[in-house]
């Protein structure tokens, strides 16, 4: 019971944060982080403040590209589709996670009794057989310590 009010509270406010930010603009901070993430370690100089400032131009220029997008968007009166799609991505995104890593990993791999969780034995039920990649998974870092 306590799973599912963490759930129902939790996609809640991730729903309400997609929508305060959109499609288009969570869409390029994430592909900010990782674009900048690759080009600077794709860096041939790895010295210094090289690989931060690469970094940081990377980041940068993406989240620019973002930002023209963003106004072509508004350009065409398309913000209430922008604020949908970004509460829609969040909310799918929030359920992978914590229904495959996060709560597993609060509970231990196999102490979870998922007969009195519904709404998590549900969302868990129907991801799960669909795509078999997105399973019960528990960092090996956190392994350990749940174990203990």
């Amino acid at each position: 019971m306590v799973i599912d009010i963490f759930l129902v509270i939790s996609v809640v406010l991730i729903a309400w944060l997609g929508w305060s930010a959109g499609l288009v603009r969570a869409f390029f901070a994430v592909i900010a982080g990782f674009m900048a993430t690759f080009v600077s370690a794709k860096c041939s100089y790895q010295e210094g403040l090289n690989v931060y400032l690469i970094f940081l131009v990377t980041a940068l220029f993406v989240i620019m590209l973002g930002a023209l997008i963003l106004r072509i968007v508004s350009f065409f009166y398309l913000n209430i589709l922008d604020r949908l799609g970004g509460a829609l991505l969040s909310v799918c995104v929030w359920l992978i996670v914590s229904i495959n890593i996060l709560i597993p990993t609060i509970h231990g791999t196999h102490k979870l009794d998922k007969s009195t969780s519904t709404i998590y034995t549900a969302i868990s039920d129907t991801i799960q057989p669909k795509i078999p990649i997105f399973t019960d998974y528990v960092p090996p870092l956190l392994e350990r310590k749940v174990v203990k």
